[in-house]
């Protein structure tokens, strides 16, 4: 407690009529003084009062809470200030205190609290003194203009404010401080500074912050608050001395500031990803492209019999080609790539999936996948269905710590209802786990961006705002439904395709010759790319022309001309890629048809020169199978 509750179990209340002639004497000077005044001991407990407080109020042996309350009622955060600048004289903090204030009666009266210490020589203790506020030209002018200007700021700043005594003790705090800290006047005046900083929260150590405000008069940093059963980050900034013994601590809650801080970060981040993996996908799909194309070769020219050769140069095609299908994933992952709907069997993309969970999933995990017979084909990307089951079956997992079942069902709705209200035929895609589920409130904020409920670094909050963004490319729905400890099912429809789908077949490994006798335009910077395109294209009976970049093609193109029946280019080369190749050779008046390929490309690129939508393209990596066929299709078309 402090030193105003303080009062010793043996001390005898004093007063006028038992006071020593010492005290009497000092009652007397009182009386002289203009207003109510009262003698305090060092406990804060009254020793005499003048006929001025007395005919208010009978002050003598009441504590000074009792006796200011009486003799002038204030609002509780000028009590509680009043009341720490009389402890503040009373323990020798300050030599003396001066507060202009109003009244809460009516009419409302501004007053001026003076408070003295005495010597302890003299016993110590102080004399208060309350009386009319001053009037322009006197000493209090100054004070009590700047009570007023002070004290309308301090109610209405945004900004939690705290006013505290020498030690950093609070004295006060205005409304804002009572909403972040969800305390009350009484309950902000026991706090101190040191509360501001939770212990363990990696910020500064209260007391060190407390001695630079000391030192310096001004200090600013972050704190750490349990405000109920949330923990609020603080940016604190303090100034000194805005008054004898008093400092103002202002606080701004940044706790939401900080947390989008953190989500651009990770925004950025991703974007970072998603620059570099469209830069290394070209990059690698040109390598991929000259494994497979001289895999190809070499196969052509194996014998049957060597049948061991062949399995293993099969081999060699199947990781090349399993290459490809990661970087294509790599894309979708950082929305790299554009969705390439068409028609497409769910039943294959449940199969190929299962089989790519079968290494994703722990062992304890019951994977079931199935299909209802005669399923309608889906218009969708496929790469783009697989991701989003792949990211909704890592969200089972992590659901069912101990073990459990994932099942994966395709099926088909003749009446799902969209957005607008209009029912249609839909495939749905159901994924139901046996996990933990979730409540209402993570429900509501299930698809948000960087909303999770994993801890950090173990989940990014994007994986939901994906899928729910992918399904509305697909011009489709998601209905997710869960209970606690009863598991959660999604629920995904997306449109038919206008055809039923056949099952892919296996890629060729035979290859036809033609007798094509037609002469090409290679433009290609990769030389074991060139390389390998023009063996295939040459040994398909093709006469083939090289260029390392467009500059070089349009030199021939001038050249040769009217030779040329195609120009198969790369988009992405130093000094003149494809686009602005294609544009120039149509600005000179060639004809000839084109066929653009590349290892990753993006019809809504944003460089100045797009490409053609009526321009075929044949992404890398390529085969040799898809390569000739290309050719022969653009030719055809041309």
């Amino acid at each position: 407690m402090s030193a105003l509750h303080r009062i010793p179990a043996n001390f005898t209340h004093m007063t006028m009529r038992s006071t020593t002639p010492a005290a009497a004497l000092m009652g007397g000077v009182l009386d002289a003084v203009k207003g109510a005044a009262i003698l305090l001991d060092p406990s804060g407990t009254v020793l005499a009062s003048n006929r001025h407080a007395n005919a208010r109020h009978s002050c003598d042996g009441q504590p000074i809470e009792t006796v200011l309350d009486a003799l002038a009622p204030l609002a509780s955060a000028d009590t509680a200030l009043a009341l720490a600048g009389v402890r503040a004289v009373l323990e020798g903090a300050q030599r003396s205190f001066m507060l202009d204030v109003s009244t809460i009666g009516e009419p409302p009266q501004r007053i001026v609290l003076r408070v003295t210490g005495l010597d302890a020589a003299a016993g110590g203790g102080a004399v208060v003194q309350l009386g009319a506020a001053s009037f322009p030209g006197t000493d209090g002018t100054v004070d009590r203009r700047q009570d007023m200007s002070f004290r309308p700021m301090f109610a209405a700043s945004l900004d939690a404010m705290l006013i505290t005594d020498a030690g950093g003790m609070v004295i006060s705090g205005n409304p804002a401080a009572h909403r972040l800290m969800g305390r009350n006047e009484s309950q902000l005046a026991g706090m101190v500074f040191g509360d501001l900083f939770t212990p363990g929260s990696g910020t500064a150590a209260a007391g060190d912050a407390w001695q630079r405000l000391m030192r310096d008069g001004q200090w600013r940093g972050e704190g750490r608050l349990l405000v109920g059963d949330m923990m609020r980050v603080l940016d604190i900034a303090g100034s000194a001395h805005i008054m004898p013994g008093r400092h103002l601590i202002t606080v701004r809650d940044i706790t939401e500031s900080q947390q989008l801080e953190a989500q651009l970060r990770q925004a950025q981040k991703m974007e970072a990803i998603g620059l570099l993996t469209g830069g290394m996908a070209h990059d690698f799909n040109n390598l991929l492209t000259v494994v497979l194309a001289n895999a190809d070769l070499v196969m052509e020219s194996l014998p049957p019999e060597m049948e061991e050769v062949r399995d293993e140069v099969s081999q060699m095609i199947q990781a090349a080609t399993r290459g490809t299908d990661m970087v294509r994933k790599l894309l979708a992952f950082s929305r790299r790539e554009s969705l390439e709907r068409r028609p497409v069997s769910l039943e294959v993309v449940l199969a190929e999936t299962q089989a790519l969970l079968a290494r994703l999933l722990p062992s304890n995990i019951t994977l079931v996948t199935e299909a209802t017979p005669d399923l309608p084909g889906i218009h969708a990307d496929p790469g783009a269905v697989q991701h989003m089951l792949i990211n909704l079956a890592t969200n089972a997992r992590d659901a069912m710590p101990t073990g459990g079942t994932l099942t994966m069902r395709g099926a088909f709705d003749p009446a799902v209802e969209m957005p607008d209200g209009v029912t249609s035929p839909m495939v749905t895609i159901t994924v139901q786990d046996s996990g933990r589920g979730m409540d209402d409130e993570v429900l509501a904020h299930l698809f948000e961006p960087f909303f999770t409920t994993k801890g950090p670094g173990e989940g990014t909050g994007l994986g939901m705002a994906m899928i729910y963004g992918l399904v509305q490319q697909h011009a489709g729905t998601i209905d997710v439904q869960s209970t606690v400890g009863r598991g959660t099912k999604v629920i995904i429809a997306l449109p038919l395709a206008d055809l039923r789908v056949a099952s892919p077949t296996p890629r060729a490994t035979t290859l036809v010759r033609e007798g094509a006798t037609e002469t090409i335009l290679l433009v290609e910077d990769e030389e074991m790319v060139r390389r390998a395109g023009r063996r295939i294209l040459e040994k398909h009976g093709y006469r083939v022309l090289l260029a390392g970049d467009g500059a070089e093609a349009l030199t021939l193109l001038r050249q040769h001309g009217s030779e040329i029946a195609l120009v198969v280019s790369d988009v992405v080369m130093p000094r003149m890629g494809g686009r602005e190749l294609y544009a120039s050779l149509r600005d000179e008046g060639f004809t000839m048809p084109f066929l653009f390929t590349s290892g990753y490309t993006d019809r809504m690129s944003s460089d100045t020169v797009a490409l053609d939508p009526s321009v075929p393209i044949l992404p890398k990596p390529w085969t040799w199978a898809e390569l000739t066929a290309s050719v022969r299709a653009a030719l055809d078309a041309g």
